[in-house]
């Protein structure tokens, strides 16, 4: 997906402002091996193990003993989302083992500091592991100015409150696909690092069987994760009548409806499309001659960036973008 997003806004670079902050997203840069000092470094860069827990680096080309294999491997079966790699964490075991709560997690370090009072779409795939007995709802990210790296705590990081969750009771069931997780955070000012896992113990984290026939080595729930993205998404109305002069667009961010206001020609008329950050359409209205205003409902759609074009026949075509929280 990255190649794909950094074409889309070349092509559009007028109005695609929004820099994906996250270094390595899709976990495709890797070491060699003989490069590699070992944990709590992953084998691909820019990512590490925040605590004792053994998360894992997965690629369809492992290059040593630190690179676990994909698409098959001892937590299950999955291809990356994105190129040929992907991580993976525990965020749940069994409770009769010898660690209670223990966890698993990622932290990534961050191109920028965040602003402060800036709102960033954060998001990132996830894909529930088919050869482990155990399933849950409780994953998320945390930002953090400093590193939390506590190599002696192999348990749950619970004295960090994520700021983007998994919404609780939504257990991630899905084996073949990859599930989104998203949402806004207005920054504090200063964060560079990013944390994904299970911050809840088990009195919080809600459990369902996925595989009874589960190894016992796999008594707990794991998550392949992808394509994480940190983004700013502030946008005010004034920059996004600056950048569409074919009427207007309001408000910008939006949570539950969007309005377009313009008035055609006698002669004209057009289209005003809803796009993801792909291109894919997703709604479409017609324009007529005269005063339009259209209604666009958004409170359907996942929280994160989208686009909006404006096709006006003799006119140039008009591409803004549009948050929804």
């Amino acid at each position: 997906m990255r190649k794909i997003f950094i074409i889309f806004c070349v092509f559009f670079a007028f109005n695609c402002k929004g820099q994906n902050l996250v270094l390595n997203p899709s976990f495709e840069d890797t070491m060699t091996c003989s490069m590699y000092s070992g944990p709590p470094q992953l084998i691909c860069t820019y990512w590490f193990l925040p605590s004792s827990g053994s998360s894992d680096f997965f690629s369809t080309q492992p290059n040593c003993m630190y690179t676990l294999s994909a698409p098959s491997n001892f937590a299950g079966f999955q291809y990356a989302r994105t190129g040929i790699a992907y991580a993976g964490l525990a965020t749940y075991v069994a409770p009769f083992t010898a660690i209670p709560e223990y966890r698993e997690y990622i932290e990534g370090v961050l191109a920028d500091t965040l602003k402060a009072g800036h709102i960033y779409c954060v998001s990132f795939y996830v894909s529930a592991a088919d050869r482990c007995k155990f399933i849950t709802d409780a994953i998320g990210a945390y930002f953090s100015v400093d590193s939390i790296y506590e190599p002696l705590n192999n348990s749950a990081l619970s004295n960090f409150l994520p700021q983007i969750n998994n919404p609780s009771g939504n257990i991630i069931s899905d084996t073949l696909g990859w599930t989104l997780v998203s949402g806004t955070y207005t920054a504090q000012g200063g964060e560079k690092y990013i944390t994904i896992g299970n911050f809840y113990g088990d009195n919080n984290t809600n459990i369902d069987s996925l595989n009874n026939n589960a190894p016992l080595g796999n008594s707990g729930a794991y998550f392949f994760i992808d394509d994480v993205s940190v983004i700013d998404c502030t946008v005010g109305i004034n920059e996004v009548n600056d950048n569409l002069s074919s009427g207007k667009l309001y408000p910008n961010p939006a949570n539950t409806v969007v309005y377009y206001e313009n008035v055609l020609g006698e002669d004209e008329s057009g289209k005003i499309k809803l796009m993801d950050m792909l291109g894919k359409e997703i709604k479409e209205y017609k324009l007529t001659k005269g005063s339009n205003l259209i209604s666009i409902p958004v409170s359907d759609l996942s929280k994160g960036i989208y686009m909006v074009k404006v096709e006006i026949t003799g006119r140039n075509n008009e591409i803004v973008k549009l948050i929804v929280n």
